[in-house]
């Protein structure tokens, strides 16, 4: 029997896998799956498919891959968005659950001169985007990374992408729900708490980020980056 509850598997590319000791633990012990029973996957990649277990252990459940097949969930668009992690940890980690849910392909967490958090648990984000993963039976992981700003801007300096930089600024009147956007690749900027320093904003310009509004309010943080990600995955 197929339940309706998808298991992560990074590899589906081998007839034989054994699922990871978090993996394991939820499908055997929590779920109460046994031998034999028939389990939905997904790699993260876009790949789903349908496995048999084999060897029903809490710490190292083993199945047989039976099927495999391309899913077809990606949005238009390649989203990435790169966010100065906020102080209080709760809200990017629930950001981070919200990015999945809507099909972000990459999240970066950008280290700013103004950033009050100079560091991030990935290993933790990782196991939040996986447990969204499952929750809303999606089949892509973003993957993710922390990094200096000036790097950020470096590392994507040749992406051919629509590039932006939400930005507070009352003489800024662009407004990122109009724009058309021309490429498949969108990356959208979300500075600090306390917003992106006048070094960091002349930066983005000269590597071609366009500065844009995010709706007349000023918005926190980790509401800037959904609502940003929102725009971007539902304007044509």
């Amino acid at each position: 029997m197929i339940f309706n509850q998808y298991f992560y598997c990074p590899d589906l590319t081998n007839p034989v896998a054994t699922l990871s000791v978090e993996e394991s633990e939820h499908c055997c012990r929590a779920l109460r799956h046994h031998a034999g029973d028939e389990i939905l996957l997904t790699d993260g990649k876009g790949t789903v498919g349908t496995a048999k277990i084999m060897v029903d252990s809490h710490k190292a459940c083993m199945i047989e891959i039976t099927e495999t097949h391309e899913a077809h969930d990606k949005g238009v668009r390649r989203l990435h968005l790169a966010i100065a992690p906020t102080k209080n940890i709760d809200r990017i980690e629930w950001l981070v659950e919200k990015c999945v849910e809507i099909g972000i392909e990459s999240i970066s967490f950008i280290l700013c001169e103004n950033s009050e958090r100079p560091r991030v648990n990935l290993e933790r984000m990782q196991r939040i985007a996986i447990s969204a993963l499952k929750q809303c039976q999606t089949s892509w992981l973003p993957p993710m990374e922390f990094v200096p700003f000036k790097e950020f801007l470096e590392k994507h300096s040749d992406t051919d992408a629509d590039k932006y930089m939400a930005w507070c600024d009352d003489e800024n009147t662009r407004q990122l729900s109009q724009e058309t956007f021309q490429h498949q690749d969108v990356i959208l900027l979300i500075g600090p708490e306390g917003d992106f320093s006048p070094a960091e904003i002349e930066l983005a310009r000269a590597n071609g980020y366009q500065e844009v509004k995010l709706g007349n309010r000023r918005l926190r943080t980790e509401t800037a980056g959904l609502y940003g990600c929102l725009l971007m995955a539902t304007t044509n």
